[in-house]
C-alpha cells in the first residue's frame, strides 16, 4: 500500500470511530431523558453546551495542526473518546451528565479540523472528491453501525454497554492506525513549520482573512450541513419515540438508514458531482433537506417518515464532500488545519445557538420544531446559493 493510500486508511478508520462515538449519546437522550428527569430544555443544553466546546477545541487544534504532528493528534483524540466513554456510564444525574458529554465532545473535536485537511493536502492536486468521498463514506459506516447497535446492546444488556464496547474498540483503532502511519514522514507539517516561522503575527492574520474571504459565499452551507446532522441525532430519535410507537432498537433502525444511505452516497460521491457538479449537488442537496425537515415536522406515520429518512440521507452526506472539496480548492496547501478549523468553528457555531434554541422550542410547542427550523434554514441556504451561483469563481 503506498503512503497516500496509508494516510486515506488511517484518517477513514479514524473518521469511521469518531463519527461512531458521537452519536451513542444522542441516541440514548429518551432514556437519559427519563432516567434523569430531563426536560427537552436541559436536552438542549447538553447538545448545544456540548457543541460549544467543540467548537473550541476544533479551533485550537484546527491552527496547532500545521505546525504539529497529525498522526499524533488523531490518535490523541481517538484516546481521549476511549476515556470517555469509560466516564459515561458513571453519570448519577444532569449535571455528572453534562460534565462526561462535555468532555467527550471535547475529545471529538480532534478529527474534522485534521483528518480532512490532511485528506485535502494529500490529495489536492490527484482524485480530491474520490478521497473526501472515501473519507466521508467510512465516517458515516461507523455512525452507522453505532447507531444500529446500540439499541440492541441496551436491551439485551443495559444502557452502559455500549460505552464499554466502544471503549475495548477505541484500542483496536489506535493499534490499527500505529501500524497504518508508523513509517510515513509528516515532511508538510515541516516545510509549513519553516514557512510560518519567518512570517509575523500581523502577515499571518491577513494571511487568514485572505482565506476566509474565499469561502464566504458558504458559510450558510457550512452551517446547515452541520445542523441538519446535529438536529437529527440529537432530536429524530426524540420525536420517534414521542410520536410513533416504535421501540428503541427501531428506533434505532429507523436512523441507521438514514447514515446508512450517506455511506452509500458518498461511495458514489466523485461520479455524482462528476457528472452533475459540485454547485447543483449542493444547491439540490439544500431544498431537498428544507423539504424533508418540514415533513418531518407535519408526518407521524411509520411508513412516510421511512421515505422522508431516505431522501434526507441523500441530501445531507453528498453536501459534506462537496463542501469539503470546495475548500481544498480554494485554500493554500500550508493553511489547511488552520482553515478547517476555522469553517468547523463556523458550522457548529451556528449549530450551538439553534440547538439550545430547539430544546427550548420543543417544550414550548413540541418536538417537530427542530426539523422545522431545519427546513426554513436549508430553503434559506439555497436560495442564497442560486441567486450566488455565478459568483463561484472556481472550478465547481
Amino acid at each position: 500500500m503506498d503512503e497516500k493510500k496509508r494516510i486515506l486508511s488511517a484518517v477513514a478508520l479514524s473518521h469511521a470511530f469518531n463519527d461512531a462515538s458521537v452519536v451513542i449519546i444522542p441516541l440514548l437522550f429518551p432514556i437519559f431523558k427519563n432516567l434523569f428527569n430531563l426536560s427537552y430544555t436541559e436536552v438542549g443544553i447538553i447538545t448545544g453546551g456540548g457543541l460549544l466546546i467543540t467548537l473550541i477545541t476544533q479551533l485550537l487544534i484546527g491552527r496547532l495542526s500545521d505546525k504539529k504532528s497529525k498522526r499524533t493528534f488523531l490518535l490523541l483524540g481517538t484516546f481521549l473518546l476511549g476515556v470517555t466513554f469509560l466516564l459515561i456510564p458513571l453519570t448519577q444525574g444532569f449535571l455528572t451528565l453534562v460534565f462526561f458529554v462535555f468532555l467527550h465532545r471535547f475529545a471529538a473535536g480532534f478529527f474534522h479540523p485534521i483528518g480532512i485537511a490532511w485528506i485535502s493536502k494529500v490529495f489536492k492536486k490527484d482524485k480530491l472528491d474520490w478521497a473526501m468521498g472515501i473519507q466521508s463514506a467510512f465516517g458515516d459506516f461507523g455512525a452507522f453501525i453505532a447507531i444500529l447497535t446500540t439499541p440492541i446492546i441496551v436491551e439485551l444488556k443495559n444502557w452502559t454497554y455500549p460505552f464499554y464496547v466502544w471503549t475495548i474498540l477505541s484500542i483496536f483503532c489506535l493499534f490499527i492506525f500505529i501500524y497504518l502511519t508508523h513509517s510515513l514522514v509528516d515532511e508538510n507539517n515541516k516545510n509549513t513549520n519553516k514557512k510560518n516561522e519567518k512570517k509575523l503575527y500581523r502577515v499571518l492574520l491577513k494571511e487568514d482573512l485572505n482565506e476566509i474571504k474565499k469561502t464566504t459565499l458558504f458559510l450558510p452551507g457550512y452551517i446547515i450541513s452541520g445542523l441538519a446532522w446535529s438536529v437529527i441525532i440529537n432530536y429524530l430519535p426524540l420525536l420517534l419515540a414521542e410520536r410513533t410507537d416504535l421501540s428503541l432498537s427501531y428506533i434505532g433502525v429507523m436512523i441507521s438508514i438514514w447514515v446508512g444511505i450517506g455511506v452509500i452516497v458518498c461511495l458514489f460521491y466523485g461520479k455524482i458531482t462528476n457528472r452533475f457538479g459540485r454547485k447543483n449537488v449542493i444547491i439540490i442537496s439544500y431544498v431537498a433537506i428544507g423539504l424533508m425537515g418540514v415533513c418531518l415536522s407535519i408526518f407521524t406515520d411509520v411508513l412516510i417518515l421511512l421515505f422522508v429518512i431516505i431522501l434526507l440521507g441523500v441530501a445531507t452526506f453528498l453536501s459534506y464532500p462537496a463542501l469539503f472539496s470546495f475548500v481544498s480548492d480554494v485554500t493554500d496547501e500550508n493553511l489547511e488545519g488552520k482553515m478547517f478549523g476555522y469553517i468547523f468553528t463556523v458550522q457548529l457555531a451556528g449549530g450551538t445557538v439553534i440547538l439550545f434554541l430547539s430544546g427550548v422550542t420543543s417544550d414550548l410547542w413540541g418536538i417537530w420544531t427542530p426539523f422545522t427550523i431545519l427546513g426554513i434554514l436549508s430553503f434559506i441556504s439555497a436560495a442564497l446559493l442560486f441567486i450566488k451561483r455565478k459568483n463561484i469563481l472556481v472550478k465547481f
